[in-house]
């Protein structure tokens, strides 16, 4: 018998007694011994489970011969002696919900990728291999979302190899009470946002994919996965916007080539490493955009070269295209700066630049334009950079 990851008619066995107290794992274990032998239920439907209850609730649970799903907090998830219990227990699935990393991990790129995230997809992934199906249950609209939260939930689904991912629209009270966020999609963009996720997320080779790699809980899966297909057939379809391509593209770090020295853009570290030295560095950029008000931002880090920056100029002209009208480039975090950046880009494409200048704005660029001229001497190069500040 096949467990529907769907069901939420199933049993809940650790809800809550009549004082509000949890039941303890042994209540819990003796409740789910008086359900019928083929019932199926669910734990943490009242509240997500975190790593030690979950472990002794399970730990309470063997022996039991029933199969169950557990609602889990994501760092429960990471709790390796939680999901080996769950594992030996007989779990069938478990659940997550964007909390915890999730919440900024999967708004926009301001928020770069963190240790946390790394290690629940490693976990993710370990209890799949482990034989249990895992659902991710993923809100979207949270203050801070922007475009690019969802190609990052479609390439976090992909990473985790999550069994059954569900897009939903989050709730007013859903949404974290966050002084510094601020909504950055109106309605349209986020419903159809979610309509283009929900779309690739029922693919048959993305069902197949999830199902079949790696094995363990297959069947769950690929029912699951048909079942959703299913239940989205009659929603209507987003379609992939420019500003989602723009923002996956800009959301990216790149090798920067070598050279025989590199210029560095920071007074600090242009008195403490030899200009002279062979360098060769990550360029990092990250962006993120607020329909509202038709802006693109976007924060340049670590070391840029000629083909860097050509590609950088080429994404702010795309962003005008993409019917932005007003873009910001932080170069706060950059740190090492190719001398052909300056003395040949620039007063190569010296009318581009000038153009696009009219409807972008520079900020942090003082400390490295001064830089740069301690290194350098003045040139066109420079000059062409303090006018776009």
């Amino acid at each position: 018998m096949s467990l529907d990851l769907l069901d939420h008619q199933a049993a809940v066995v650790d809800a809550p007694g009549a004082s509000g107290a949890l039941s303890s794992p042994l209540e819990v274990a003796e409740a789910v011994r008086r359900l019928p032998p083929d019932a199926t239920f669910r734990l943490g439907a009242s509240e997500p489970l975190d790593g030690p209850r979950a472990a002794a609730i399970f730990r309470a649970l063997l022996g039991t011969g029933r199969r169950f799903q557990a609602r889990l907090t994501t760092s429960a998830v990471c709790h390796k002696a939680a999901i080996d219990e769950a594992a030996r227990a007989g779990c069938v699935a478990i659940e997550v919900e964007r909390e915890g990393p999730l919440v900024d991990g999967l708004a926009s790129g301001n928020a770069p990728e963190t240790d946390e995230i790394r290690r629940l997809v490693v976990a993710l992934r370990r209890a799949r291999g482990l034989g249990v199906a895992t659902i991710a249950r993923l809100h979207l609209g949270l203050p801070g979302d922007d475009e690019g939260s969802f190609d990052r939930v479609l390439r976090f689904a992909r990473r985790a190899l999550v069994s059954l991912p569900l897009v939903e629209t989050a709730s007013e009270a859903a949404e974290p009470a966050d002084g510094d966020a601020v909504v950055r999609m109106d309605r349209a963009t986020l419903e159809n946002g979610i309509g283009w996720l929900r779309a690739r997320l029922v693919r048959h080779a993305t069902i197949w994919r999830r199902a079949l790699w790696p094995t363990g809980s297959a069947a769950v899966t690929l029912r699951a996965g048909y079942d959703l297909r299913r239940r989205t057939q009659s929603a209507q379809a987003g379609r992939y916007t420019p500003t989602m391509d723009l923002l996956r593209r800009l959301n990216r770090t790149k090798r920067a080539r070598s050279a025989a020295y590199m210029l560095a853009a920071q007074l600090a570290e242009a008195a403490a490493a030899p200009a002279e030295a062979a360098r060769r560095g990550w360029l990092r950029t990250h962006a993120w955009s607020d329909s509202h008000i038709g802006a693109l931002f976007i924060r340049v880090e670590g070391t840029l070269d000629v083909r860097g920056a050509r590609r950088l100029l080429r994404r702010v002209r795309q962003a005008s295209e993409a019917g932005f009208r007003r873009v910001t480039i932080d170069f706060g975090g950059l740190e090492w700066v190719a001398p052909d950046v300056v003395t040949h880009f620039l007063e190569e494409n010296r009318t581009r630049f000038r153009e696009l200048a009219q409807s972008t704005r520079i900020v942090n660029l003082a400390s490295v334009v001064e830089s740069l001229r301690r290194q350098l001497g003045d040139c066109e190069g420079l000059r062409l950079l303090e006018q776009a500040r």
